[in-house]
């Protein structure tokens, strides 16, 4: 391992706009999300027209074998993309010290670190959900295959409403998945960053809770924004535990699309509003 040459009291970032450290993470959290985003549209439109060209052609659709068709382009996508989420949290967390990298390496505080491990483990408890997105998407088909049955369409009808009906939901469902994995991968990863921090380097470190002030933060998020804890304590969130925003801890409701960011510091750091 190669030990960053600087003193923890050089480390130490004095005084945190909180301003600033917001917008910076969502900065990079929102190029990621765009990149994740035309990825999934493009699968999942891909996904819609192929079963309907299919079932147009040859009448058949088996729902387990469309479900594991579209886990096998949608797991290998989201992995890579969660590794690029964590490279990229890594990376500008090092940036705000000042630490030099080697490009094909990641660190913590100049610090090698099992970087595939950390990420093998958070995708290794995304695995389900992820194929809940294919579950879903193809039990859609399924229904209306089901319903034009019933209907006594014909196979071209039928293939017909599969495109009409699913290919439009599919780019607003990208966005919610492309938002929401981005923002909870980036949590993770910066907060994995800063819990390394403070085990193997023995810092103190604190966490302070940020929402989005505006209409759309849920009020539970708002009610929370400055609350401030130890790397060991879980915040508050509307009555429920949760470790770092995107927490799965905090269930869909305060996951799904949520913006809040959390800024870790030292505990003598000061973050100023």
């Amino acid at each position: 391992m190669r030990l960053a040459r600087k003193q923890f009291r050089d480390i130490r970032r004095g005084r945190i706009s909180a301003l600033k450290e917001v917008r910076r993470q969502q900065r990079i959290r929102n190029n990621l999300e765009k990149q994740l985003f035309r990825r999934l549209t493009s699968l999942f439109r891909k996904f819609a027209r192929t079963k309907a060209f299919l079932y147009q052609e040859f009448g058949v659709f088996d729902l387990n074998t469309a479900i594991q068709d579209l886990n096998e382009e949608l797991l290998p996508t989201m992995s890579q993309h969660y590794r690029k989420v964590f490279r990229n949290m890594y990376a500008s967390s090092e940036e705000i010290y000042n630490l030099n990298r080697k490009e094909d390496e990641v660190f913590v505080m100049g610090r090698s670190v099992d970087f595939e491990a950390i990420v093998s483990s958070y995708y290794a408890g995304r695995t389900l959900v992820l194929s809940g997105i294919s579950e879903r998407l193809a039990n859609r088909v399924n229904r209306i295959i089901i319903q034009g049955r019933e209907e006594n369409l014909t196979l071209t009808q039928i293939a017909q409403n599969i495109a009409s009906k699913v290919t439009p939901i599919t780019r607003g469902r990208a966005a919610t998945i492309a938002r929401t994995e981005t923002h909870n991968a980036a949590s993770f990863a910066n907060h994995s960053y800063y819990q390394t921090v403070q085990t193997d380097l023995g810092m103190s470190m604190v966490k302070k809770w940020i929402s989005t002030s505006d209409l759309r933060t849920r009020s539970a998020h708002s009610a929370a924004n400055g609350q401030t804890r130890s790397m060991d304590e879980d915040f508050l969130i509307g009555g429920t535990p949760m470790g770092y925003a995107g927490d799965p801890k905090g269930g869909a409701k305060n996951v799904i699309n949520c913006r809040c960011v959390i800024i870790y510091a030292d505990e003598q750091d000061v973050v100023s509003d």
